[in-house]
């Protein structure tokens, strides 16, 4: 039988195709009010990763992101880093885990740490165990100041939810150091707590962010 495909705005707000062949019923698509993109791909789920937060530096103190953790929604959190240069050269990119939710603070503590790494232009790699960082975690190495020598790598930030394990990072990257050394770097961290983890603090060990980008995004359940 003939029927009618109607689309609302989620607000009462409608408008109704009349389709001639059969449809068996009347149908009602729902779009939400806010402006979006629908990706054309064959994926079978195309809402698993969804986009939480951003900045960009522009000679910044830091980056800060407070309140993007929602365990009943995302599993765990995929960070980007894009193109990081540090005003001081040699400097050290680190993330600081927040808690404390919109009026967030740092969540403090020893953070323990393992690491792999490997260089490309020169016979050296190796494995770091049994060390540990008071109050953040690194996520780069020795990054330059200059243009041509940005810092890209990407973190997997798997927060406490108040209940149930510590809070962790497993970061990846690979760069050009200060030192010269085209090196691939995987790090893991991890601070003992069961406080809950709802933000991070992305800075450097000394000195600014020049420039560069931070992306966040969630992985639903």
């Amino acid at each position: 039988m003939p029927g009618q495909i109607k689309i609302d705005d989620g607000a009462g707000n409608y408008t109704v195709l009349t389709n001639g062949g059969s449809l068996g019923s009347d149908k009602t698509i729902t779009i939400p009010n806010e402006t979006a993109t629908l990706a054309t791909t064959n994926a079978s789920n195309l809402g698993g990763l969804v986009k939480l937060a951003s900045a960009t530096a522009s000679n910044s103190s830091e980056l800060l992101f407070d309140n993007f953790v929602d365990t009943s929604t995302y599993s765990y959190y995929h960070i980007i880093a894009e193109n990081i240069i540090s005003a001081t050269n040699g400097a050290q990119l680190y993330m600081t885990f927040r808690q404390g939710g919109g009026s967030g603070s740092d969540l403090n503590g020893t953070y323990y740490g393992m690491a792999w790494q490997s260089t490309g232009n020169s016979a050296s790699s190796g494995f770091d165990s049994n060390f540990s960082t008071a109050n953040f975690a690194q996520i780069g190495d020795q990054l330059q100041n200059s243009a041509g020598r940005a810092h890209n790598g990407t973190v997997e930030f798997f927060p406490s939810d108040g209940t149930n394990n510590g809070t962790y990072i497993s970061a990846n990257f690979v760069h050009n150091t200060s030192a010269g050394n085209i090196r691939s770097r995987h790090r893991g961290q991890y601070l003992d707590s069961t406080t809950a983890a709802t933000g991070a603090r992305i800075y450097m060990s000394s000195g600014n962010i020049t420039s560069g980008s931070i992306y966040i995004y969630g992985v639903k359940k």
